[in-house]
């Protein structure tokens, strides 16, 4: 099944090339033998160059380690830079539009949505399909925000992308303000994202240097998602 959901994107493609970007995400729930119908039906609208505005991404992840409360199945995220986000959403629904969500409607069940922006972002770019999101409550931002660029830019390992972004509308009760994702090439090392401190004293004494310097941060949640589609 996944194979056949996985051929619709290339994993050579990044995210956006060399800047921060903005972000919006629905949620929603498929049956599992609707799954394949759904990447289909999504491949084949998000393909057309028409379907999006130049600059914007779209995302298809599967809902794969969570606990009881993030209970949707799948995600589709837009991505691009402000203006380019900003077209799309300024545009007037066609009817193109309007019946790919017909269509699309038969087979989901929507639970949430949200929108927020990377901040700062390390590593290889690229579509690294298994991605980790640890939801943050962060009271001094600033604080956070420089200890993450003082650790990552020295240690981050070159074959992962991680970034710390922020959320701005569709929060949990929870209250996350900040999130970071650690983007990484498979399941392997996202279940060990810290062995290479493991040998390497340096970026273990740096790792308590950075939560030591970021100030007041609380862990609400941490997710685990996979990538199926890209276009």
């Amino acid at each position: 099944m996944k194979k056949i959901l996985l051929s619709v994107f290339a994993l050579a493609t990044s995210i956006l090339s060399a800047q921060e970007y903005h972000w919006t995400s629905y949620n929603f729930t498929v049956a599992g033998e609707d799954v394949e119908i759904v990447g289909k039906l999504m491949g084949d609208y998000f393909s057309k160059e028409e379907s999006k505005a130049d600059g914007v991404s779209v995302f298809l992840f599967e809902n794969h380690f969570n606990d009881s409360s993030v209970d949707f199945s799948h995600s589709i995220v837009f991505t691009g830079s402000l203006d380019a986000m900003g077209t799309q959403y300024s545009q007037d629904p066609s009817e193109s539009w309007q019946l790919f969500l017909t269509k699309l409607g038969g087979y989901i069940k929507s639970h949430s949505s949200a929108a927020g922006k990377s901040l700062l972002s390390f590593g290889e770019i690229g579509s690294h399909p298994v991605q980790n999101v640890y939801w943050l409550r962060v009271d001094e931002p600033s604080k956070m925000a420089n200890a993450f660029k003082t650790y990552n830019s020295k240690f981050n390992p070159s074959d992962r992308r991680v970034t710390l972004g922020s959320f701005g509308l569709g929060r949990s009760p929870s209250g996350e303000t900040h999130y970071v994702l650690v983007g990484v090439d498979d399941f392997k090392t996202a279940m060990s994202t810290s062995k290479y401190r493991e040998k390497n004293k340096a970026a273990q004494a740096a790792w308590v240097k950075y939560w030591d310097d970021a100030g007041e941060v609380k862990l609400v949640r941490s997710t685990t998602r996979v990538m199926l589609g890209k276009w």
